[in-house]
């Protein structure tokens, strides 16, 4: 079994028993090692106990190639893939992706927060993610609801460009509340995701994503996080990826201005405008 071909990737995401972390482990370690030709039995059994490992060779040996027409699958080897995502650790061999798959080349900056979002948090998302898809920067987020949705929704108003990175599969949305939004991203920006199309969300697929929302991004913007929350999940992932991390200052008062003003404590660059964000990586623009 040729581990460097794209099919066999695809009907590796046929078989229910190799999850889409798995498929990211599998990966790095071939690449660690540098090692593609195996046969079937010998990939079982040296990525999976034995009580699993014949249940993965059956479906191996049965698995059909994943196609489907309405989705375009974006292979790590294909020149589609984001540089920036193949530099992390565990980078997911597989994308599925609805709308604009161009957008996998800008440059993107990923902006997240809180579900339990506060008018302050809303207009700074606003006025940042604003002038952020002003500079033709892709803002990048999670499409949650809160921080996240309203980070989509300004790039969209302001004519931008904006990816959602998904905690279940790319048909089935969640939260429900966010279909029609979703709707709006395909047709104008990018839905992706490393689990299979129809996968229903899981509790623990959100952390998991995060990774991928910072690995596409040159920096990630925490606006308003609580000290426990997947913001800054997706922050730690960020330093882990040696990407820079901003983060809005808040109420200190409010429970969920404390992960922003915590990480800001911690080496976060504070932020109250775009400027101090693109200064990092470019010169300042002028504004269009």
């Amino acid at each position: 079994m040729n581990l460097k071909d794209r099919m066999t990737w695809l009907k590796i995401a046929n078989c229910k028993s190799i999850s889409a972390k798995k498929r990211a482990e599998i990966w790095q370690n071939l690449s660690d090692y540098n090692r593609w030709e195996m046969k079937v039995e010998e990939f079982a059994a040296g990525f999976f106990y034995e009580d699993k490992a014949n249940q993965v060779i059956n479906e191996l040996e049965n698995a059909e190639i994943y196609i489907n027409d309405e989705v375009s699958i974006v292979y790590i080897l294909d020149d589609e893939y984001p540089a920036l995502l193949k530099e992390i650790y565990e980078a997911p061999p597989l994308l599925f992706c609805k709308g604009n798959i161009d957008l996998l080349k800008n440059e993107a900056i990923a902006v997240v927060g809180t579900r339990r979002m506060s008018e302050y948090g809303r207009k700074a998302c606003h006025f940042i993610g604003g002038e952020l898809t002003r500079q033709n920067l892709t803002i990048i987020s999670g499409l949650a609801n809160g921080i996240d949705s309203e980070a989509h929704k300004i790039a969209l108003q302001k004519g931008g460009n904006t990816i959602a990175v998904l905690g279940s599969g790319v048909d089935n949305i969640y939260p429900r509340k966010n279909i029609q939004l979703a709707k709006e991203i395909i047709r104008k920006g990018l839905l992706l995701s490393e689990y299979l199309p129809t996968e229903e969300a899981r509790r623990w697929y959100f952390p998991e994503r995060n990774r991928i929302i910072s690995g596409l991004s040159l920096g990630t913007v925490i606006i308003e996080a609580a000290e426990r929350s997947g913001s800054l999940i997706t922050a730690d992932f960020a330093l882990e990826q040696n990407r820079q991390v901003f983060a809005v200052p808040g109420n200190i008062f409010i429970d969920t201005w404390k992960g922003t003003n915590k990480l800001i404590q911690e080496g976060a660059k504070l932020v109250t405008n775009a400027n101090n964000i693109i200064e990092e990586f470019f010169q300042i623009r002028p504004q269009k």
